[in-house]
């Protein structure tokens, strides 16, 4: 899939994300008022149960980013690679021109005047240096244009990383959250067979 379907994808899983934090939060709130006798522990427990699910499925979400980070860190370390071959390539073949500059030695105007044979010779020569000097330039502009490219995928990269390691500590927070929701669920179901003897 290409990076923007996989951004826009975890945008929408974020946003996913965020409005089952926000039902989480309005459900523990709500539990918090339930306090004693059955119908209370009934209650609570109903709760817990609906945060455990929510916590699933908030948990699946995270390994869906999770994933799709995986993807599109792969994907900009690909394109990382390519370009950083593409670079060495363009710095390698510059390295050859500068070598070849220095054992020819440079090309000057003056030598190009003196040792044209005619005036149509003088023009060749002289059309050649300007045709050299612009490939010169060519290179040297694509090095600093794949120079620029590698830069920003590799700050890209390291963006992906950063908010992958986020996701995978939020995915970390939730498993503990649900761990404890697990035990609180238990410990209501207790509590209630223990009223329910009690009545």
């Amino acid at each position: 899939a290409p990076s923007s379907e996989i951004k826009n994808q975890i945008e929408q899983l974020e946003k996913e994300q965020a409005e089952r934090q926000k039902e989480l939060d309005r459900l523990e709130a709500q539990r918090k008022n339930n306090l004693s006798e059955m119908k209370d522990i009934i209650n609570q427990k109903k709760i817990v149960d609906q945060q455990v699910a929510l916590l699933y499925e908030q948990i699946d979400s995270m390994n869906e980013q999770i994933a799709a980070y995986a993807l599109l860190i792969a994907d900009k370390q690909d394109e990382l690679d390519e370009a950083s071959v593409r670079l060495e390539e363009l710095q390698q073949k510059n390295k050859e021109r500068i070598r070849a500059m220095e054992e020819e030695g440079e090309l000057s105007y003056w030598s190009v005047i003196f040792k044209a044979d005619s005036f149509s010779d003088l023009l060749d020569r002289l059309s050649m240096v300007q045709e050299i000097n612009a490939a010169d330039q060519r290179r040297l502009q694509e090095i600093s244009e794949v120079g620029r490219k590698v830069s920003n995928v590799r700050e890209e990269l390291i963006f992906e990383k950063s908010a992958l390691e986020a996701v995978r500590s939020e995915l970390d927070t939730s498993e503990a959250v649900l761990e404890e929701k697990r035990k609180e669920a238990d410990s209501l179901l207790t509590q209630l067979i223990a009223k329910g003897d009690e009545f």
